[in-house]
C-alpha cells in the first residue's frame, strides 16, 4: 500500500490529532475557554465523542486514548483515570454510532451529554466521595454538574468541525449525514 492510496486519511487523522493536542491546551488554560460560574468546560469530553462518531469504535478508542493521555498529563494526579474513561467513551460513542444511531448533531447531544455526566460523576465519586470529603455533594451540585451541561455545549462546534474535515478529506463526494 503506498501513502498515495489513502493520503486523504492521513491528513483527515493528523488534523485530528492536531485538533486534539490543541483542545488539550485550551482546556488546561483557562485563558482560551472561560469558567461559567464555577463551571470548568471539559472539552476532551465532547472532542472524544465527536471524533468517534466519524471514526467508529476502534478509532474513537484510539483517540480518545490519546485525548485521556493528555488530560492525564496535564492533571496533578496522573493516575491514568481520564485515559481509561475517555478509552471508554471513544469505544462505546463508536459502537453506537455504527450500530444504534444516526450520525447527526442530535446523536452528538445525547452522547455527549451521557459520557460527560458519567466521567464527571465517576470522577467524583472515585476521588471526592469514596474518600469522605466533607461537602461531597456540595462539591457535585457545585461544580461537576455544572462542568458537564457546560461542556456539551461544545459539542456543537467539534462535531460541526469534524464534519466538515471529514467532507474535504473524503474520497466519496456523496458522503451525507443525516
Amino acid at each position: 500500500m503506498k501513502f498515495g492510496d489513502n493520503k486523504k486519511l492521513y491528513i483527515r487523522r493528523a488534523l485530528f490529532v492536531l485538533l486534539t493536542v490543541l483542545t488539550a491546551a485550551f482546556q488546561h488554560t483557562d485563558i482560551a475557554v472561560p469558567d461559567f460560574f464555577s463551571a470548568k468546560a471539559m472539552l476532551l469530553i465532547p472532542l472524544c465523542v465527536c471524533i468517534a462518531m466519524f471514526e467508529r469504535s476502534m478509532g474513537g478508542l484510539a483517540f480518545g486514548v490519546l485525548c485521556g493521555v493528555l488530560w492525564d498529563a496535564a492533571s496533578a494526579r496522573g493516575d491514568g483515570f481520564f485515559s481509561v474513561a475517555l478509552a471508554i467513551t471513544g469505544f462505546i460513542s463508536g459502537a453506537v454510532i455504527t450500530y444504534l444511531m444516526r450520525n447527526n448533531i442530535f446523536s452528538a447531544l445525547i452522547i455527549s451529554g451521557i459520557f460527560s455526566l458519567a466521567v464527571n460523576v465517576s470522577y467524583w465519586m472515585i476521588f471526592i466521595l469514596v474518600k469522605g470529603y466533607e461537602g461531597a455533594s456540595q462539591v457535585l451540585m457545585s461544580f461537576y454538574l455544572p462542568s458537564a451541561f457546560y461542556s456539551v455545549l461544545f459539542t456543537f462546534i467539534y462535531y460541526y468541525l469534524l464534519r466538515l474535515i471529514v467532507q474535504l478529506t473524503s474520497d466519496d463526494k456523496r458522503i451525507r449525514f443525516n
